[in-house]
């Protein structure tokens, strides 16, 4: 089965940049180190189909899962609570993947081997790779050991509602859960862990600490668009880095992502549509086509087309500010 599978919201808004320094580091904060046998990570859960895993009932239509929206089957999708919730670190074919509650965030990265949560710092997530280099989490760059200064290579996903992915991709990929306590699973904490608290420093006061954001990397550029989560849509539009972006926010599903506006020789106003249905909340002003939130056109003339997808993640301020101090926050005007 796994050679089968794998190949692997408001109106428009206008942003204007908002940029003050960051905050001076503080002290060098310590580690503190996860509990042995608290969190074993998983390595290569046998692959199905989110269809066939959806007829065994386990999955809640409002569980939290991380899509990837690229590659064959259009993709995939992890329900976090199942496979996330008591591992943390999931090493496989399809990726890479991480899951840090208190920082409010899935991170998904090109396929590896070997790694492990390894504790807190600053209040974000530390993971170990096989040779002893440390990583965060948020931001897949080494800070410790033999590979400091690399980076892991993100892979075009965004965190929705298992209803809604498979309402867009049925035939998409799933890890298989058999009879359904095969993997052990936790609630997803509603409260910040003590580790992360007693390691957490002094926070950039740019956004409030648990803001969330959506952080967007392009080239070396770092920008954070805050998210009015009451929000039903909203496109955000920017040039990040030089490069035009729309940042597409989805409040039923909490859904944060990022595109690159240019396609082809376009390059599109993308905004969210009061009147698109929940499958395809955005259009674009040029065409008229209308977008899901995994960057698919649905209706009009660019149908069967794909935005291409920028690296980013969705997160909490002070997870995203310890990683990428030197970001631009956005403040955004409604039209």
């Amino acid at each position: 089965m796994r050679a089968a599978c794998c190949a692997v919201a408001f109106s428009l808004a206008c942003l204007v940049v908002f940029v003050q320094p960051a905050p001076a580091d503080d002290a060098p904060l310590k580690i503190i180190p996860v509990k042995p046998g608290a969190f074993d990570p998983l390595t290569e859960p046998p692959c199905s189909y989110c269809s066939t895993q959806h007829r065994k009932k386990f999955v809640a239509g409002d569980d939290v899962v991380l899509a990837w929206i690229r590659g064959a089957h259009n993709g995939g999708a992890i329900p976090v609570r199942h496979f996330l919730s008591a591992t943390r670190v999931i090493n496989d074919t399809y990726g890479l993947f991480f899951y840090d509650p208190d920082g409010g965030y899935v991170a998904a990265y090109q396929k590896d081997y070997g790694y492990k949560l390894h504790g807190w710092k600053s209040g974000a997530m530390v993971v170990q790779g096989r040779d002893g280099t440390l990583w965060w989490a948020l931001s897949g760059e080494a800070f410790e050991g033999p590979q400091k200064g690399k980076r892991l290579t993100r892979i075009p996903s965004l965190v929705t509602t298992w209803e809604h992915w498979l309402m867009l991709h049925p035939e998409s990929t799933a890890y298989d859960l058999f009879d359904g306590s095969k993997y052990k699973s936790a609630p997803l904490p509603k409260e910040m862990s003590a580790e992360a608290k007693a390691s957490l420093g002094k926070v950039d006061e740019r956004l409030p600490a648990m803001a969330t954001v959506l952080g967007v990397e392009v080239g070396e550029a770092r920008h954070a668009f805050p998210i009015d989560a009451a929000s039903e849509r909203a496109s955000f539009l920017a040039d990040v880095g030089g490069q035009p972006v729309a940042a597409l926010w989805y409040g039923p599903t909490k859904t944060a992502v990022a595109f690159s506006r240019k396609l082809d020789d376009k390059t599109l106003t993308l905004y969210a549509d009061d009147v698109s249905p929940e499958t395809a909340p955005f259009k674009d002003k040029e065409t008229g086509t209308r977008w899901t939130i995994a960057g698919r056109g649905v209706d009009g003339p660019l149908k069967g087309r794909e935005l291409t997808w920028v690296s980013s993640i969705q997160c909490r301020w002070y997870a995203w500010s310890v990683c990428n101090p030197k970001t631009e926050v956005h403040k955004t005007a409604a039209k």
